[in-house]
């Protein structure tokens, strides 16, 4: 959670040397594209707001300099934070330049009114300029010792180039103005991050009166994480009252109702129970879960999850640890879930499809009549594609990373301890798995992200938007909008557009 501080170890680079350096090793590469966007938006916000140097500004400017899609996603996460921070008056002496007026118009300042000038930039050898990524100042990347600063010296000219390019490269993946602006208007539902950061700022009643119930006290319960849901570490004493007696626990609001991962769209708690019963059954080491239910919340009634608290790390944590390894581990757990064929009634109420026909004729089924267009491009598609013998579906988890591994070093070796975040699960064909090498696959994936998108467009002009984080999902919706126009699948229109023509044709309908 705190890599922001961590120090030099053998073998490895501080983060502060990795910043200066703009060119990450293999290791930190791996490290960095993990889904610790989270983790780098609450460390950074958390320690740098108060201290007002620049430090968001500087590692948003890292994050597309290095060109990873992963790394472009993370920096979006972490603008938005820093955005969500000025928004709330945690950065004052950090302002963000003109191009960026948004930020103050939405915290209610006019940036023409605000003299406190950009931190002076350090010098730097003729010809390179810093792309600013949000109009963020990117502070004094220097470090104390000598070494660190001839290397950032010796690296600088090759990263200008680098981040030029993958300067505009993250912006053909960004939001135009219009959406981005509709998304940080959105209604409450469609931030739902910051709703539960200060409406579920407490553990619920109704998780403690559950657990009350197993003969257990909390002892204490501590906030981890707020992004699509909430999630606590909780001590008990006496421990509760079931076969392992655990005296300490993972608690979940689930506070988004839809997933940011094609081909999943909802979340809830039963499904994510199904998805690790079925895991377990196949034999993954899945976290225990306690219980399952409901609770009553400033923001409505929220599904809650409780789960083992499994003593490990994950392998987003191991720094050091070998690309070879990661590979292994996730080879294994997709090894074990081949084994274990599911049909339709095993995987309910998870979304279960054994071929590419069965999920493109569920999509369509989920495009609002108000966009044929989005309907047409879909049924081109479909008739384009071989119809195929109904194989095996298998439980997918869709979301394999090295943050959602849990994994201990045994003898040199790497062992997986348990696998996490199920959240988005579903079943499907074996030739989908994680990584999709069929294009036609790659292809429905991204009219899966295209589709939520239209459908969250339709919810928000019918004043019906589900919990959820509006803004990731409309970026997945853009960036594989683009993908397909690329193809020539599908003529691209901004979100915005989505939205308007939704609200035009409910309008209509009104009139008459």
């Amino acid at each position: 959670m705190a890599f922001l501080r961590r120090q030099s170890a053998e073998g490895g680079a501080s983060w502060r040397d990795v910043l200066c350096t703009a060119s990450p090793s293999v290791d930190e590469a791996g490290f960095l594209a993990g889904p610790w966007g989270e983790c780098l938006t609450e460390a950074t916000v958390r320690e740098h707001t108060e201290s007002n140097q620049g430090q968001a500004g500087q590692v948003i400017d890292f994050l597309v300099s290095c060109g990873h899609r992963h790394f472009v996603k993370a920096a979006d996460k972490l603008e938005r934070a820093t955005h969500k921070a000025m928004r709330n008056g945690g950065i004052q002496a950090c302002p963000p330049a003109a191009k960026d007026p948004e930020v103050w118009r939405l915290a209610g300042r006019d940036i023409s009114q605000t003299s406190q000038p950009l931190q002076a930039q350090t010098a730097r050898p003729a010809g390179y300029t810093v792309p600013l990524r949000s109009g963020y100042p990117t502070g004094n990347r220097s470090c104390s010792s000598s070494s660190s600063s001839s290397r950032s010296s010796s690296s600088s000219s090759s990263s200008s180039s680098s981040s030029s390019s993958s300067s505009s490269r993250s912006s053909s993946r960004g939001l135009d103005p219009e959406t981005k602006a509709i998304c940080r208007s959105a209604p409450q539902n469609g931030r739902i991050d910051m709703l539960l950061e200060v409406h579920v700022a407490e553990l619920p009643l109704g998780v403690v009166a559950e657990l009350s119930k197993r003969g257990a006290a909390i002892s204490s319960a501590t906030l981890l994480k707020t992004s699509f849901h909430s999630t606590w570490l909780v001590d008990v004493e006496p421990p509760l009252q079931d076969a392992n007696r655990h005296s300490r626990v993972i608690v979940q609001i689930l506070g988004a109702e839809v997933g940011d991962h094609a081909p999943a769209f909802f979340i809830s708690a039963k499904q994510i129970e199904q998805a690790m019963r079925l895991a377990r059954n196949a034999g993954l080491r899945v976290p225990d879960v306690i219980l399952t239910g409901s609770c009553e919340t400033p923001i409505g009634n929220l599904d809650f999850i409780v789960q083992e608290f499994i003593v490990s790390q994950t392998v987003e944590d191991i720094v050091k640890a070998p690309r070879d390894e990661w590979h292994r581990l996730e080879a294994e757990i997709l090894t074990t879930l081949k084994k274990s064929p599911l049909e339709p009634a095993d995987a309910s109420p998870l979304l279960c499809f054994k071929t590419l026909n069965e999920y493109l004729t569920w999509l369509l089924e989920m495009v609002p009549q108000k966009l044929p267009a989005i309907a047409e491009a879909l049924n081109r598609f479909l008739r384009e594609s071989p119809p195929t013998e109904p194989g095996r579906a298998i439980l997918m988890h869709q979301d394999i990373n090295n943050g959602n591994l849990l994994a201990s070093k045994v003898d040199e070796a790497w062992r997986l301890d348990a696998v996490i975040d199920w959240e988005t699960a579903v079943a499907g064909p074996e030739e989908l798995c994680e990584r999709p090498k069929q294009e036609r696959w790659r292809t429905a994936l991204a009219f899966g992200d295209v589709v939520k998108g239209a459908w969250l467009a339709d919810r928000m002009a019918m004043d019906d938007l589900p919990r959820c984080v509006l803004e990731e999902l409309v970026e997945d919706y853009t960036r594989s909008a683009k993908k397909l126009h690329r193809r020539k699948k599908l003529s691209y229109q901004p979100w915005a557009n989505l939205l308007q023509q939704c609200r035009a044709s409910a309008g209509a309908r009104q009139s008459c």
